[in-house]
């Protein structure tokens, strides 16, 4: 395979394969796509991935990466209360969308989403423990309750942990009692939860400074902003009418050093529209992501035709394995549960693909969790999503740092950090 122009190369975009354990001597890429396909469904089935049915028991490894999971003598830890708390936290002045943008009330609409209500989940035990969660946007409040009900009194021991709903019997708030749960886990067992989902490979992980729409002065002057605070990646977002070419040439020049992530959010509508500002991206020190509907065919056609590190965001593991069959993309851009991700991102691993956590804005209790999620693999090299830093307040009573674009894994028991109780009612609505 020929040198690709890219001043990101796709070979630079996989985790390194000796950091990664994965065995491939050859620099061909080609060669490293025979060893994804072989490796594909032997991971997969021996993960359980391939049905989501394999078990990992909540138990604790006390001898760091890949060490044998030691059983705990811990047999119950019951939900005594529940208590769930309402809040909006609005994004920074300024944070997301430039000035002609904001002015346009369609455009604006797309991006109010800081308006949307979360939860803040409180599990309480007897003996005092306390586990913190915090849902997605948009829950339902009836969900909510049903899953609350559920819990309360119930050992949290007995819970299904090979269903990614952990048997609870509303799926749709179960991402924000899952981390509420393991919070409450490794805060009984003294330990951090990246240690429940199966140890630290990774003392820090890497994150994006994210923006949404901005014109070029502004997007300048962001990258600018985000060089001088260490970070060594910026992704902002754009649609098919902006002048993304141009966006892209004027932070090259500003701020050269800078790799670039251009989210598209599936805006054209067709490989087609899309090819010719592909093209004309190439060169520049970037990998874009979702520039189309999620198609397989036309992602991987587009990857045989740009030399640009392409990442695909999936809707389920189906699209995952699909994906590395039909070598459709260069990173992924997972979400999905804690426990759930950690099992994508082997599966990613096995393919020589590196991965990062996507994010929906969040706050601090659903960002920190990303954290541990990510330190739990090897393939979360690319710079994630975790972004609460945006918003007004992160409801964290020590908000988490971030230092020349990493974020220490937290170390304390359970998620490792701590509400701001005065925050919350500050931010809290009915």
């Amino acid at each position: 395979m020929s040198q690709l122009p890219c001043k990101i190369k796709r070979s630079e975009m996989r985790t390194e394969a000796k950091k990664m354990n994965v065995t491939d001597n050859s620099p061909d890429l080609v060669s490293r796509r025979k060893f994804a396909r072989r490796a594909l469904t032997s991971a997969a089935g021996s993960m359980g991935l391939l049905g989501l049915h394999s078990n990992l028991l909540p138990e604790v490894s006390a001898m760091g990466p890949g060490a044998p999971i030691a059983s705990t003598p811990v047999k119950s830890i019951t939900v005594e209360r529940v208590e769930a708390f309402k809040v909006v936290v609005p994004m920074k002045r300024g944070a997301v969308l430039s000035e002609n943008y904001e002015r346009v009330p369609e455009i604006r609409a797309s991006w109010d989403f800081d308006t949307i209500p979360k939860y803040i989940i409180r599990l309480h035990t007897a003996n005092g423990l306390v586990g913190l969660g915090e849902t997605a946007r948009g829950a339902a409040d009836r969900a909510l309750a049903t899953n609350s009900q559920f819990l309360t009194g119930r050992n949290i021991m007995t819970l299904d942990f090979s269903d990614p709903s952990l048997s609870l019997p509303q799926a749709a708030t179960s991402e924000g009692f899952e981390i509420a749960i393991y919070d409450l886990m490794g805060k009984t067992l003294g330990v951090p939860i990246h240690i429940l989902l199966g140890g630290r490979f990774q003392d820090k992980v890497s994150v994006t400074y994210w923006t949404g729409q901005r014109n070029e002065t502004d997007l300048v002057n962001i990258a600018r902003k985000a060089t001088e605070l260490g970070f060594k990646h910026l992704k902002f977002k754009a649609q098919k009418y902006d002048p993304v070419v141009e966006l892209v040439r004027a932070v090259d020049k500003a701020a050269p050093d800078l790799e670039l992530g251009v989210d598209f959010n599936s805006s054209y509508p067709d490989l087609a529209s899309f090819l010719p500002v592909a093209k004309r991206l190439e060169g520049f020190r970037l990998s874009y992501e979702d520039p189309l509907p999620r198609r397989i065919d036309w992602f991987r056609e587009l990857r045989q035709r740009v030399a640009i590190p392409l990442a695909l965001t999936p809707d389920s593991v189906t699209d995952v394995m699909q994906a590395i069959r039909e070598e459709a993309c260069d990173i992924f851009n997972l979400g999905f549960t804690m426990r759930d991700f950690v099992r994508v991102a082997f599966l990613a691993e096995a393919a020589g693909l590196p991965v990062w956590h996507g994010s929906g804005v969040e706050l601090g209790i659903r960002d920190i969790s990303f954290i541990h999620a990510a330190a739990a693999t090897r393939s979360c090299t690319f710079p994630s999503d975790t972004i609460c830093f945006l918003r007004q307040s992160d409801l964290l009573a020590k908000p988490f740092t971030i230092v020349n674009g990493f974020i220490e894994v937290p170390r304390g028991p359970g998620l490792g950090v701590e509400l701001d109780e005065d925050a919350v009612r500050h931010y809290q609505v009915k």
